[in-house]
């Protein structure tokens, strides 16, 4: 993971993905588009069509290994990032990861800001419309 530190500048928000799903994939072209951001994703494999993706950083970690190496990865990736200045905002993409995060949201919290329910589904399926005559920021 020696690479990542020439690809993040201080002051950025990081997002951090967990599993390599359609959710994932999508939101990590999102944040690109929206906000010139390259997304982490941590997953047990690569889709061979993602690989070339530009938005987005692949941190393979095998889910046969159990939730404590995921657990170890993200630590890792936080510790070499380090950085005050960096916000880690962590989204898990699928199920297995949304429980794992809710798990051990208090060991995560020291270093990553957790997406809650509510935010992770927007950020997986965008903005929801307003109702007619609502307004929205």
């Amino acid at each position: 993971m020696e690479y990542i530190m020439n690809d993040v500048l201080s002051g950025a928000i990081v997002p951090v993905l967990l599993g390599m799903s359609t959710e994932a994939s999508e939101t990590a072209h999102r944040m690109y588009r929206r906000h010139g951001v390259l997304s982490h994703v941590f997953c047990d494999r690569i889709p061979l069509a993602s690989r070339l993706s530009l938005c987005i950083k692949f941190h393979r970690v095998p889910k046969t290994a159990g939730e404590q190496l995921m657990l170890q990865a993200l630590t890792d990736f936080a510790d070499q990032l380090g950085n005050a200045d960096l916000i880690l905002y962590l989204i898990p993409c699928d199920e297995h990861y949304t429980k794992l995060v809710w798990d051990h949201a208090e060991e995560l919290e020291r270093r990553f800001v957790i997406a809650d329910r509510d935010e992770m589904e927007r950020v997986w399926f965008g903005a929801k419309e307003a109702p007619l005559g609502e307004v929205t920021e």
